[in-house]
């Protein structure tokens, strides 16, 4: 969902009506503002629109992650690369056999319905096959034996619930809790790794752009909702820039899967930054709600309880 922030307060007669820096919010229906605002109003989108093509065209180099997936543009030049590493499918499709005997008998509690006996039967089924297939993988013997943990754990409780029909919902949480350490384990191998890989193609792309390049980088996250938070490629990239918080040079564009639309984010970020400075003395004061400040001081007044 694209950032919008709000200009209302002190600019409120140019901004009010344009959407391009306000959160939606609904408002009762007004009277039609004079025609010379609303002209003078579209002056001003237009002229901010221009200035992102601007801002685009001298924002510097810039890392597009889309997943796996990194692109380096760069003077009209584009490098992509793969961060993928060979350990993070296989524990995490491992990690993944507890969340779906979880969430397959959640919510309930007693009996099982038969379609969720099938349910668990089929997965049941696919357990055998995987635990085969991790041979012909390069484990460390601590990762084998971690990930065999979990699929043991997981069969005997799905023979359990087939043989009974039935299941306690502290039985489910009882095995769910046993299994939290070793899919934590399983998440921490695969972070790091992730983390090198990145980090590696990162140092080099650095060296290849050199100090005064590099000093201009701005990077585009692309990614759904859920993991927006303290996600390990926004975390990498905050620390690498010396960034405080994502919304300066380190830009979540969330659910843009469109790279035009994640640029011309990155495009809104870049111009809010410059005229939060400019008026407020704070790059980041246009990312969030400009009417937010007044907004908290008066609704104590507004629910005094």
């Amino acid at each position: 969902m694209p950032l919008r922030i709000a200009i209302r307060a002190a600019l409120v007669c140019l901004l009010s009506a344009t959407g391009i820096f306000s959160q939606t919010m609904a408002r009762p229906a007004g009277p039609a503002q004079p025609p010379a605002l609303t002209a003078l109003n579209n002056a001003f989108r237009a002229a901010y629109s221009e200035a992102k093509v601007r801002i685009l065209s001298n924002a510097g180099p810039t890392i597009l992650v889309n997943g796996d997936n990194f692109s380096l543009l760069r003077d009209g030049r584009r490098v992509e690369a793969n961060t993928a590493v060979p350990i993070y499918d296989p524990v995490k499709s491992i990690a993944h056999i507890p969340l779906a005997i979880y969430v397959t008998l959640t919510p309930g509690d007693g009996a099982i319905d038969d379609a969720r006996l099938k349910s668990l039967a089929a997965l049941r089924a696919l357990i055998p096959p995987a635990e085969a297939s991790l041979d012909s993988l390069v484990l460390s013997a601590a990762t084998l034996a971690r990930q065999k943990k979990i699929l043991a754990a997981s069969l005997s409780f799905l023979d359990e619930v087939a043989a009974s029909h039935t299941f306690q919902r502290a039985h489910l949480l009882a095995f769910t809790h046993a299994m939290a350490q070793p899919v934590l384990e399983n998440s921490s191998e695969a972070a790091r790794a992730q983390l090198d890989a990145i980090h590696a193609l990162v140092s080099a792309w650095r060296r290849d752009l050199g100090p005064h390049e590099f000093s201009r980088l701005h990077v585009v996250i692309v990614g759904p909702h859920m993991p927006r938070e303290n996600l390990t490629v926004t975390q990498y990239f905050l620390r690498l820039l010396h960034e405080p918080a994502e919304g300066g040079r380190v830009v979540y564009a969330e659910a843009l899967w469109d790279e035009p639309k994640a640029l011309d984010l990155l495009a809104t970020h870049v111009l809010d930054g410059s005229v939060g400075e400019a008026f407020f003395g704070e790059a980041l004061r246009m990312h969030r709600d400009m009417l937010g400040d007044a907004a908290g001081q008066y609704i104590p007044t507004l629910l005094p309880n």
